[in-house]
């Protein structure tokens, strides 16, 4: 009985990882479809060298058939991606506040069109602290140099209240859901303001943030770090915006 007790056990452990294998390999060669020549814009696929797609959604462990809430998503570099990676039965939710549509509305329109090329992603154009989705409903989340712009307050623009902001993703997101955080790194110490000033953020600040907010930090990557970054200087002061960024995944253990 014994015996058969712990081959039964083997037996389960061995399917198990077969089907991981099986979900990574799936989810692998969706990056690699999204990020195919000619699927995509010109202009993103020079910016695929510095910012490395493929590496950093592998890391996220973006997965076909998802949702991913792609947060402050600019022009929608990421967005496009993730819009290939989950497919047809996934969807990718396209967010940006007043003051990067003020930068990045026009790009973004012309980028979604009248809807036809990226089908599956849901456009919602509306403040942090007021963004509203169901308890549970999202499987990723996605926030790409914005971060720092927690504590950038343009004239006239709401400032964000960051432990709401993160308390909402909490409850956004399902459990073990990841957050993906990338940013401009700034000198270790600085204070939150930096991220008014230099457009930069102290990773130990998105750390301990997080984890007041009750998730889990589970990995790094270093392949974004730039030892030659000046990182007392403004991010648009660095030549080919080639600043040192560091990735964190954060999981939501509920």
């Amino acid at each position: 009985m014994k015996s058969f007790s712990v081959k039964l056990l083997l037996l389960t452990v061995g399917l198990l990882f077969v089907t991981i294998g099986k979900a990574d390999v799936m989810s692998e060669n969706a990056i690699k479809s999204a990020l195919k020549v000619g699927k995509r814009p010109i202009s993103d696929q020079m910016k695929d060298s510095n910012r490395k797609p493929k590496e950093i959604l592998n890391f996220f462990k973006v997965t076909p058939e998802t949702v991913v809430l792609d947060v402050l998503a600019g022009s929608g570099y990421y967005s496009e991606i993730l819009s290939g990676v989950v497919g047809p039965k996934g969807k990718v939710i396209i967010h940006n506040d007043k003051h990067f549509l003020a930068y990045y509305g026009k790009s973004l329109t012309e980028r979604l069109g009248t809807g036809e090329r990226l089908s599956n992603v849901k456009r919602m154009d509306i403040s942090l602290n007021n963004l509203e989705l169901k308890e549970n409903s999202v499987d990723t989340i996605l926030l790409v140099l914005g971060y720092h712009d927690f504590y950038y307050v343009m004239n006239g623009a709401e400032k964000i209240d960051v432990k709401k902001v993160l308390s909402k993703f909490r409850k956004f997101l399902k459990p073990n859901g990841v957050i993906g955080i990338i940013d401009h790194e700034a000198i270790k110490g600085s204070p939150s303001n930096v991220g008014n000033t230099l457009h930069r953020i102290d990773p130990q600040i998105v750390k301990r943030e997080m984890a007041a907010a009750g998730f889990v930090l589970d990995g790094e990557l270093d392949i974004l770090k730039n030892t030659i970054d000046i990182k007392s200087k403004k991010i648009w002061d660095i030549p080919n915006s080639k600043t040192s960024r560091f990735v964190l995944r954060f999981k939501n253990i509920k």
